[in-house]
């Protein structure tokens, strides 16, 4: 593509918007009653198409990486390396503008915010009595205190940090609202002082941090992980993201669609966020074993590992312990939430079994779906079809 159509490529998205909302207008011309239904879509048509574009240039990468030919399809030019779209059909993936605009109506609005907050999921994984252990609360900060858990004490954000963390004890901080991995920092207090996302750092730069941000944070003790686990990468807390779904053919009997296993790196500073640079292996849902992993790609070639890029632990035929019980407890946690229907559960396997980190509605799609198109199982094309995630229309 020329340098005069690629620049162009966004003016003619835009063109193609206006299109749409001429359309709309034209139409409710025709029958005025239709009218503020029209304007509602052409609305929610710019919105969609304009958060679409704002997560394709938050990729800094030069235009000759980039596909904007695929946009109007509604794929991300990343997404069309890491899904070998050039190769693969299309319509067996759930498109980005899909998994970012749609996806998110699967769960009724009003119980959005049980998901959505960390601490109210917190509490209601509490009292659901699941054969689990739970993450322990350390604390929550709001306005420049932190409360206490499991005291009813407050003290301010320093007292906290100086005084409550023991030496010793590795800890994560993170907004009680949040998705992708953003505003979360891995936190370890050793006796020459603390280390944040693996980098020595000030107490004082750990506090101006959370104040910066000018939001309510939570401290959370970090789980020791199985020793399995723990060997893929020992710098890394590395968790499984498992998505379920209700079988629409099975009296909605919630199933497991997919799995797979997160793992952190170097580049992701031993988080195992995929958007920085962690690595996802899928989990056969069977077995529990893995499948070599994939990174987010920086061009267009796609990025597969065997075995770990940095502590060259095999990856490829690993084992995930304590697998059958792990899908036993997210099946009857999903039974139990069975009015969300749709969830991506965040899981560490500890050294006694399985623990619920949280979970979510925004499932990292393409954290999913490098392994494998979702819409390839009837029971999920079924299901997103009949939320309006897809339409019949998209399928052909």
């Amino acid at each position: 593509m020329s340098t005069a159509a690629q620049k162009s490529a966004p003016m003619s998205l835009s063109r193609r918007l206006v299109r749409k909302a001429r359309q709309l207008a034209r139409r409710a011309r025709q029958d005025p009653r239709l009218l503020r239904q029209d304007y509602r879509l052409a609305k929610r048509y710019a919105e969609d198409y304009r958060k679409f574009l704002r997560k394709e240039f938050r990729w800094e990468t030069s235009w000759d990486q980039r596909r904007p030919t695929w946009w109007r399809r509604g794929f991300l030019s990343r997404s069309v390396t890491l899904y070998d779209l050039e190769h693969n059909d299309p319509r067996d993936y759930i498109s980005d503008v899909q998994r970012y605009t749609r996806t998110k109506y699967m769960v009724h609005p009003d119980l959005q915010e049980i998901l959505d907050n960390k601490f109210s999921f917190f509490l209601l994984m509490n009292q659901l009595g699941l054969d689990s252990d739970t993450v322990s609360l350390l604390g929550l900060y709001s306005r420049g205190a932190v409360h206490v858990f499991p005291h009813d004490d407050r003290v301010p954000l320093q007292e906290f940090l100086d005084a409550r963390v023991e030496v010793g004890s590795r800890i994560f901080i993170k907004p009680v609202q949040g998705a992708e991995g953003r505003w979360v920092r891995a936190i370890r207090r050793t006796p020459e002082g603390y280390v944040m996302n693996g980098e020595p750092t000030e107490v004082s730069e750990i506090r101006a941090w959370i104040e910066r941000l000018k939001r309510p944070m939570l401290f959370e003790a970090a789980v020791a992980q199985a020793p399995e686990q723990a060997a893929l990468n020992p710098q890394s807390t590395n968790t499984i993201r498992i998505l379920t779904m209700p079988d629409l053919s099975r009296g909605k009997e919630p199933f497991i669609l997919t799995a797979v296993q997160r793992i952190g790196t170097a580049q992701s500073n031993h988080v195992d966020n995929w958007t920085q640079g962690g690595l996802s292996a899928e989990i056969d849902v069977e077995t529990g074993t893995l499948s070599r992993a994939a990174q987010l790609p920086e061009d267009r070639t796609p990025v597969w590992f065997t075995h770990h890029p940095d502590s060259g632990a095999r990856i490829k035929g690993a084992q995930v312990p304590h697998w059958k019980a792990t899908k036993a407890m997210i099946l009857d946690a999903a039974k139990r939430l069975s009015f969300m229907e749709y969830v991506g559960w965040d899981i560490i396997i500890s050294p006694n079994g399985p623990v619920i980190l949280e979970a979510n509605i925004n499932s990292g799609m393409n954290v999913l779906q490098v392994h494998r198109p979702l819409l390839a199982d009837p029971r999920a094309r079924e299901y997103f079809l009949r939320r309006g995630v897809v339409r019949a229309r998209d399928l052909r």
